[in-house]
């Protein structure tokens, strides 16, 4: 029986912006010791992810977030549709996205299992096995969360990015190749994420852009989000975040 394939590009752009605020990761196999930052440099990186958690809202503003729930569009290739996502703490998230002739892509994780759905059918993470490869998590913007991702963190240099300065930090994951995180010297906001994600044999690279944060409950949200991968790119607009809203934990059951 030929295996059924889940589209690669809907799924990315899902796992991208299912979560504004935490997001569960795999554990993964301790990689080999990496050189460590000199004092003065580690201080530097620890000084930007420090500014860039109060430039969103602060620790306790968002640790005090315990579900959401967002709304918008996007655009690719001149067809728009729409999104909506859902989150509830510790650990459960659901995104459905309704492509133009295509159909409608829903991603979720009830606690226990991480889904997808599309027109082709429903998959677990290991039918097919690229869910499971690509199931790094969009992982959401928090320092500690930041941290958690990369084994070894290192300082780049001042850059410029659409006109304004930016410290870029370079992390190294436990599996994979390193990432690029673009922080504005000004705000202290995350500008950009340089992301990998694998598929089978193949390494497909997005450079996420995060634009027009707006204060939503005293904690700074991108409402405007532009995904560029190396042949084309993918616009997300929010419209509407709501945060601490009830939620039924039924929502986030895989479908039958």
């Amino acid at each position: 029986m030929r295996k059924k394939h889940v589209p690669l590009v809907p799924l990315l752009v899902a796992v991208a912006i299912s979560a504004q605020l935490s997001c569960r990761r795999p554990a993964a196999t301790p990689p080999p010791p990496q050189p460590s930052p000199s004092p003065t440099e580690q201080a530097q990186i620890d000084a930007i992810l420090q500014r860039y958690e109060d430039a969103v809202g602060g620790k306790d503003a968002i640790a005090g977030i315990t579900s959401y729930r967002l709304k918008g569009t996007f655009e690719v290739a001149r067809l728009t549709g729409k999104i909506e996502s859902w989150r509830k703490e510790p650990d459960k998230y659901v995104s459905v996205m309704e492509f133009p002739r295509i159909g409608t892509l829903k991603k979720g994780f009830d606690g226990q299992t991480h889904w997808v759905q599309t027109r082709a059918g429903t998959f677990t993470d290991s039918e097919p096995q690229e869910i499971a490869k690509m199931e790094r998590d969009a992982e959401a913007y928090t320092v500690a969360k930041i941290r958690s991702l990369f084994d070894s963190m290192k300082l780049e240099h001042k850059a410029r990015l659409s006109g304004r300065d930016v410290y870029m930090i370079e992390g190294k994951p436990a599996k994979g190749p390193a990432e690029k995180l673009f922080f504005d010297v000004e705000n202290g906001l995350l500008l950009r994420w340089d992301m990998a994600r694998k598929e089978g044999r193949r390494t497909i690279f997005v450079k996420v852009h995060f634009n027009e944060y707006r204060d939503v409950g005293g904690v700074k949200v991108p409402f405007k989000l532009r995904f560029a991968f190396d042949w084309f790119n993918f616009f997300v607009n929010i419209d509407e975040v709501e945060h601490n809203i009830p939620l039924d934990d039924k929502i986030f059951n895989k479908p039958s």
